[in-house]
């Protein structure tokens, strides 16, 4: 098969091409026009580039890795489609995506030649878990016999991994063990038509759990790290609080992987960082650790009532572009929702009384929908068929600029901003709730006396 190569990394600082890494590939069924490659820090893909696919589906990297161990090709969600790669300076490996499947091409360096073999073995265990809405929809009757299948045949597979790479070795015995448990667990935990009662679960499921789980960071090095100890922490105890289930982590660095993913999305605010640093900032001793905290302590302390608010523009109905910077000198009451949420849709007679009752009052009712493109028709209707009020934005898409600043997971979202632009509260209080008249009377009366 021959592919055209696209060069989108290339980071060059006087090396020469023998240190650089290669990565070509064809994605031979995908609607989607993109593909990134991800480096692995502290148990999550972090995007390193991205390049359009050619017309045959052909895509390629050049780069030169910081670090040897597994890369991923694919998509920002797992759900979407990681594809891991093992890569040293000087590599090169070609791959064949398909429909949530992958596989390697022609001559391999020894790495990805043992990883090609797992990935064969193990290939329909990760659709069938991690890749779960593809069709056809997998159940514990299939997936059960399937995965006990596979894993009485892991300890001999484990036996062939002898390459002259012992760095590799070692890490690639422990993939095998950390996908397991993870396709066992996410399995389990992922929607289902039918779900098994734990009497119905296979033998393996009883040796999960072990004392010093983790007692070291190899599962740090894979790109589903983070969720791992997610699952693990449920699959022990589920009805413990998070802060709890840190007993079942080994290293600081497990600790602060699983508090980070489980606790950031809560802390709203920078008096509630303070304590969470305060609390658990010991955890958080390297680099990429000690950027993630800092980053979410600068957001915060510019998302806090006071802070100055993100200017955001998105484009209305008739395509003209409207920005928050725009209502300078009103208070602004933003809505983030998408047609689909049927909590964004509750609301959507309450907001309708605020605006009746705050008609020619100095407030703008702002309203951003998160529909995806092929939701935006869906928006256009209910535009209509609402009769819907106030400034009617569309974003495209969940993920956009305004969502991200804020880390919103959640929809409804209101926010209010007072007249200068700064920040009154970036969680306010729902249309149904009485709080939330009670702000914005509370803000009339401080700024139009």
């Amino acid at each position: 098969m021959r592919l055209s190569l696209v060069v989108v990394a290339l980071f060059i600082t006087n090396l020469s091409f023998a240190q650089l890494s290669e990565i070509r590939g064809v994605m031979l069924t995908d609607a989607k026009k993109d593909i990134s490659l991800y480096a692995i820090e502290e148990g999550r893909a972090e995007k390193l580039a991205t390049t359009r696919l050619g017309e045959n589906g052909s895509f390629g990297f050049l780069f030169e890795p910081q670090t040897e161990g597994f890369f991923v090709v694919g998509y920002d969600k797992i759900p979407d489609g990681q594809y891991p790669v093992y890569l040293k300076r000087g590599d090169k490996a070609e791959i064949a995506i398909d429909k949530r499947q992958f596989k390697f091409i022609g001559k391999q360096t020894p790495e990805n030649t043992v990883l090609a073999k797992w990935n064969e073995l193990t290939q329909t265990l990760k659709v069938k878990s991690v890749y779960f809405m593809e069709p056809p929809l997998s159940t514990y009757v299939d997936f059960f016999p399937e995965f006990t299948a596979a894993a009485l045949k892991t300890d001999a597979f484990r036996k062939t991994i002898h390459t002259k790479n012992e760095a590799f070795n070692s890490l690639m015995r422990a993939m095998t063990y950390f996908d397991m448990d993870y396709y066992a667990m996410n399995f389990i935990s992922s929607p289902r038509k039918a779900h098994p009662q734990p009497e119905d679960r296979p033998p393996y499921y009883g040796q999960i759990v072990q004392e010093n789980k983790y007692p070291d960071d190899l599962v740090l090095q894979m790109p589903y790290g983070e969720r791992l100890l997610d699952l693990y922490a449920n699959f022990v105890r589920r009805n413990e609080s998070r802060i709890e289930k840190l007993k079942y982590f080994s290293t600081d660095r497990q600790k602060a992987v699983y508090l980070m993913s489980k606790e950031g999305p809560f802390i709203q605010n920078y008096p509630a960082y303070v304590n969470f640093e305060k609390q658990f900032g010991q955890y958080f001793q390297t680099p990429v650790l000690k950027e993630r905290l800092q980053a979410m302590g600068d957001r915060l302390y510019n998302t806090t009532s006071g802070g100055t608010a993100f200017v955001f523009s998105f484009n209305d109905k008739d395509e003209k572009t409207v920005s928050l910077a725009d209502f300078k000198g009103k208070i602004v009451l933003l809505d983030v929702w998408a047609t689909w949420c049927a909590p964004c849709k509750a609301e959507i007679p309450h907001l309708k009384a605020l605006e009746k009752k705050y008609e020619g009052k100095e407030i703008v009712f702002l309203s951003v929908s998160v529909d995806e493109a092929k939701g935006k028709q869906d928006w256009l209707n209910m535009l209509q068929s609402q009769q819907l009020g106030g400034v009617q934005l569309y974003a495209g898409s969940f993920k956009n600029p305004l969502t991200d600043f804020y880390k919103i997971t959640t929809i409804p979202r209101f926010m209010i901003f007072d007249p200068q632009g700064k920040i009154v509260s970036t969680n306010a209080p729902r249309p149904s709730d009485p709080k939330l008249k009670q702000v914005l009377d509370e803000q009339l009366a401080k700024h139009f006396k």
